[in-house]
């Protein structure tokens, strides 16, 4: 009888924990007519459905692989009765009502996350209410310069669907309760207003010069997020027109969103980036400077320019070239081919011989001698569906179109040497409301995804190519493009507007975020700069200007140099942030309400950030805000006490505010005109000595991406201060990369107020050390096998 029992009980577990199919999916039927459907995905992230018909449609973001569909098992215990279906993971609990639809969402212990999560359909009055507060917010939008691009003399000027909402009987709305003092981020480039979204009505439809890359996703302070699944225009509502609710407005009369919970802001995008894609990592030579010179110059100018950077002295490992460098300028097509009259890239004789092959001796051979790598502007006007749809005909063993795939012809580019390619939002961000696509869609669907598909193509067709990450990036955007690519904020300058977008772009997903720097009015130019030289990585877009470092005033012209220098030599703690990002979906550009969701003076703080887990930067202003703690003046060494806004003067040979948080352990490198000059076996590690802390930096070989099958190189450094004692260590590295160093020595910088009496590495007394006139510590470590553990105390 015992057996009988244990058997039934196993088997009564079982049914419990895993749907009848095999997934965590769940079919509820609804009394109000309406089908759902619950996929557990994982312990906090939930995917719900909701349609007035039998059948759900089929999901674009799900058949183009953009979100994630191979979930692995979770335990999860359903139960369902007339009135309510629940069902629970080890850290959630999610209800539905069966006869209203509502859904609630507790943690374990019984706190309610959300209270209530309603879908309505058009036959309720605030489809149409809220439907026409939308149309008139929106009605007289005007996308600048008639519709087109700017340079692109050719276009006659994009076509656009007037309807906002569309036909109020075909919309739904999502209703999510709010509590009190709750605040919201994310949603991508759709507000250029706030970083904190309660109280503002986003449209999330792919603009150009308005939301160049809208995200339909959104983070509570109350650690949870919802991201709807859809490729359709809607709209978030987040408490403007009822105080108290956040409605996501629907043009379409179904509903796909995720929920999502976690212990933190950064769980949350974690949970997100996990179903639309962790964030591109770029080759490491990308996070330094990428430099494009003037539209007018030819080869000569180049190589001219090339040479001067590093006779100055400027660190530069990217040129790429404006529309120039083709023989047609804006050619869309696929059959576009160099300006041979002012670029040779291999022998205009070679035109038409194939494979294509690297000269050494033309211009791309030359700058490969130089340390620099080269990449090309691109624009593109094409039906992007015929390759997926060729790709999901080809994966079932069918004949696929025969249609040519726009992306193939760029292969003979990169075989001349070419490393990456300069996506202009040239004329994927327009809308074609009259285009019928290869896959039978329309523009209303197709617009927001093309903006995710054209990314993902250039992605694919680099990796295939050549195995190696590609230099690639995109001006607009949609759920899923930082997967495929890094971004820039638009042809937005590099001002206010730009840094809006790199702190809402951040809270949303993407990590590799850039814009135009220096775009600006003089009297900002160098402060576009410090702003430029502390972003993920770099862009100084030079096409209608001339921001090459050697035009500008001896004064200028040495922060320049230093500013891009300091850029290099951080580049250890950069490119590890860059590889923790790429695991994580953490931004290396961090808001405050990121780093400090505790300080209600933060939540809508936008002239400062944390660049990386260390470094405050503060922009366009000499007045900072301090969080808690001590702070310390990277220009000065100054160290103020934080809890406080202060004023506090820039040096006049800078151009902005640096801080470093107080326990901060920074690697740095040796100096170098361009990423992998000089091995990197000799660190400098400057340490600001607080309590205990630590640092973990993460290495790769930088190149390739066997980072995603765990090639990666951990660090981890550690500082313990009590009083005047400071014990510094060097723990063994854990993991492995192609290429990595066996030994290393770290050339220490510890902040100390007094003198010490004496230093020990490794227990043993040394006088090879110095204390310098500022207060630091100077001396040697040497690691001589990484898997060993070394340290240097000071007393």
């Amino acid at each position: 009888m015992k057996k009988i029992y244990y058997l039934l009980v196993s088997l009564f577990f079982l049914q419990s924990v895993f749907a009848a199919n095999g997934k965590q999916t769940f079919d509820v039927r609804l009394q109000n007519g309406l089908n759902m459907n619950v996929e557990v995905c994982t312990d906090g992230i939930f995917r719900i459905r909701i349609t007035p018909r039998p059948a759900f449609s089929e999901s674009l973001m799900q058949r183009y692989g953009i979100i994630k569909t191979d979930w692995e098992p979770v335990a999860v215990s359903p139960k369902d009765n007339k009135q309510q279906f629940e069902v629970s993971t080890g850290a959630y609990r999610l209800k539905v009502d069966k006869k209203t639809g509502a859904i609630t969402v507790a943690d374990r212990k019984g706190r309610v996350i959300i209270e209530k999560a309603v879908f309505l359909t058009s036959a309720d009055p605030l489809c149409t209410n809220l439907g026409k507060v939308i149309n008139a917010k929106y009605k007289d939008m005007k996308v600048p310069n008639n519709g087109t691009i700017i340079g692109d003399d050719s276009s006659k000027g994009s076509s656009k669907d007037m309807a906002e909402t569309g036909d109020y009987k075909n919309t739904s709305i999502l209703s999510i309760s709010l509590k009190d003092g709750e605040r919201f981020y994310g949603g991508g480039s759709t507000s250029r207003d706030h970083i904190q979204h309660r109280g503002e009505l986003l449209r999330m439809w792919t603009t150009y010069q308005h939301t160049e890359i809208p995200m339909p996703f959104m983070i509570s302070s109350e650690n949870w997020g919802v991201f709807n699944n859809t490729t359709r225009k809607n709209f978030f509502d987040i408490g403007s027109y009822q105080p108290d609710v956040f409605s996501i407005y629907n043009t379409t009369d179904e509903a796909d969103f995720y929920l999502m919970f976690g212990n933190s802001m950064p769980d949350v995008i974690n949970h997100y980036t996990t179903i639309t894609g962790k964030p591109y990592l770029l080759p490491k030579w990308a996070y330094g400077l990428c430099f494009g010179p003037n539209m007018l110059e030819n080869q000569f100018d180049i190589l001219n320019d090339a040479v001067r950077f590093r006779d100055m002295g400027v660190p530069c490992d990217l040129f790429w070239l404006e529309p120039q460098w083709m023989e047609k300028r804006y050619d869309f097509s696929t059959k576009k081919k160099w300006n041979y009259k002012l670029f040779s890239a291999e022998a205009y004789w070679d035109s038409t011989r194939y494979p294509k092959k690297e000269n050494h001796r033309l211009l791309i051979g030359r700058l490969h001698g130089m340390g620099y790598h080269l990449g090309l502007w691109l624009c593109e006007e094409y039906d992007l569906s015929i390759a997926e749809e060729d790709a999901l005909t080809a994966a079932a063993g069918k004949d696929t179109s025969g249609l040519e795939h726009w992306m193939d012809h760029l292969t003979h580019f990169m075989d001349n040497g070419v490393d990456g390619f300069k996506l202009d939002p040239a004329r994927t961000i327009d809308e074609h409301p009259n285009f019928q696509y290869y896959n039978g869609r329309t523009d209303k669907e197709m617009h927001n995804l093309n903006q995710v598909l054209l990314p993902k193509q250039m992605y694919k067709m680099t990796r295939k190519h050549t195995g190696r990450r590609s230099w690639h990036h995109y001006t607009a955007g949609w759920a899923g493009t930082q997967h495929w690519s890094a971004s820039t904020s638009g042809d937005n300058g590099g001002g206010r507007t730009a840094l809006f977008d790199q702190l809402n772009l951040g809270m949303s997903g993407f990590m590799n975020t850039s814009c135009d720097v220096m775009n600006v009015n003089k009297d900002e130019e160098l402060q576009s700069l410090h702003f430029g030289l502390f972003l993920p990585w770099v862009q100084i877009n030079s096409w209608y200007s001339l921001h090459q470092p050697f035009y500008f005033p001896e004064k200028e012209k040495k922060m320049y140099r230093d500013y891009v220098k300091l850029r290099y030599s951080l580049m250890p703690y950069i490119y590890s942030a860059a590889l923790e990002g790429a695991q994580t979906g953490m931004p290396i550009v961090r808001s405050m309400p990121l780093m400090f969701p505790d300080d209600r003076k933060t939540d809508d703080m936008v002239y400062q950030y944390m660049f990386g887990e260390n470094f405050l930067v503060g922009i366009f202003s000499d007045s900072i805000y301090l969080p808690k703690g001590n702070w310390i003046d990277y220009w000065t060494g100054e160290k103020l006490a934080g809890g406080r806004e202060v004023q506090h003067t820039v040096p006049d040979n800078r151009a902005g505010l640096l801080f470093v948080r107080e326990g901060a352990i920074i690697p740095f490198q040796k100096e170098m005109q361009y990423i992998g000059e000089k091995p990197l076996d000799t660190l400098m590690v400057k340490v600001f000595p607080k309590g205990t802390t630590s640092y973990t930096m993460y290495e790769d070989d930088g190149l390739t991406y066997n980072f995603e099958t765990g090639a990666i190189a951990a660090t981890r450094f550690e500082c313990k201060q009590s009083g005047q004692k400071i014990e510094f260590t060097v723990f063994p590295v854990e993991g492995s990369y192609d290429g990595i160093y066996r030994s290393r020595t770290y050339e220490l910088e510890i902040d100390a107020p007094q003198r010490p009496t004496q230093v020990q590495v490794n227990n043993v007394p040394v006088t090879d050390w110095q204390y310098s006139d500022n207060n630091k510590v100077l001396v040697t470590l040497h690691q001589d096998n990484i898997t060993d553990k070394v340290s240097c105390i000071i007393n």
